[in-house]
């Protein structure tokens, strides 16, 4: 097993973070990932991201926005093919849930296809578990993780 590494995207980083994930995602690409799009994920009250190494090859990256309610939506969260089923997107998925918790977020959720099997295993593993399917589209299962109860 290769060693896995992650690090938090800096601005220095965005141009990176904006090529990786457009190998991952190249249709969403397109249609939703401006120059400043990506200036969300560098600025703490907005979100972060983290870019995964493989071996100390770029391999993956993951996306995530706070939202309304102190939540955090995990926007992106992709593998290159060559470096999947390797474990970095459980090391990735491991940094959001454990980011999440340092910043004592409520909680964690993100969408995932219904026919994406490894997925939803993979969020499953960390407790985001099904509550149905996307009010947006009926593809995608929203998956969520409540971290605290507020009282």
């Amino acid at each position: 097993m290769g060693r896995i590494r992650t690090e938090q995207v800096t601005e220095r980083q965005l141009s990176v973070l904006r090529d990786i994930n457009q190998k991952i995602f190249p249709i969403l690409s397109v249609t939703e990932m401006s120059e400043d799009f990506y200036n969300n994920f560098i600025d703490e009250d907005t979100g972060f991201a983290f870019l995964a190494y493989y071996n100390d090859m770029l391999a993956g990256a993951v996306c995530c926005e706070m939202t309304d309610n102190n939540g955090l939506y995990i926007r992106f969260i992709g593998t290159l093919n060559r470096h999947r089923r390797k474990g970095v997107g459980k090391a990735m998925l491991g940094r959001v849930v454990k980011e999440a918790m340092d910043r004592d977020i409520h909680n964690v959720f993100t969408f995932v296809r219904a026919d994406n099997k490894a997925g939803l295993h993979l969020n499953r593993k960390f407790g985001l578990l099904p509550k149905g399917p996307s009010n947006q589209n009926p593809s995608l299962v929203t998956v969520e993780k409540i971290l605290h109860q507020d009282f």
